[in-house]
């Protein structure tokens, strides 16, 4: 499933137009290496360029992102926290929503904005919940809309 470029389920495919390609295996799960050994093995298949980042941080992934050609696809997985968290640090770095695939190997709590303060926080709930915002305490309702933006749900004040 696809959603603000975040995908579960099954790997997704490399984008074929990539000529080269930034991996990033994030939190050391097995599912993570397993997506980007595929997609490593797809690339070099096609004649592409792959480049495989284990265990980076997101100042790591937007480092690698600042100093990457033009055109340069990134592929990112790993569980969702770290996931949306690169992510954004991606796009912050540069990067475009078409420029990127990110695969959520494990859910496990998620990252919220609040629009009231401006900070993200995590928590263990989901979308639908009501939580306090651990900056500012406001309660907030986990809306379904993720944000690659800023790597997180959005939180509505409930």
């Amino acid at each position: 499933m696809k959603n603000s470029g975040f995908v579960t389920g099954a790997v997704p495919p490399l984008d074929p137009s990539g000529r080269i390609h930034l991996m990033f295996c994030l939190g050391g799960g097995a599912d993570a290496r397993a997506a980007v050994t595929a997609w490593a093995a797809e690339a070099l298949a096609a004649g592409r360029i792959a480049t495989v980042v284990p265990d980076a941080s997101a100042a790591e992934v937007a480092r690698l992102v600042r100093e990457a050609r033009a055109g340069t696809r990134v592929l990112i997985a790993g569980p969702r926290r770290e996931a949306m968290a690169a992510t954004a640090a991606a796009r912050a770095a540069g990067l475009l929503p078409c420029e990127t695939t990110t695969y959520v190997t494990a859910v496990d709590g998620v990252p919220v904005f609040c629009p009231h303060c401006g900070t993200t926080g995590s928590v263990d709930a989901g979308p639908g919940d009501v939580v306090a915002c651990g900056s500012c305490g406001l309660d907030l309702e986990i809306r379904p809309h993720l944000s690659g933006h800023h790597g997180a749900y959005l939180g509505a004040v409930a």
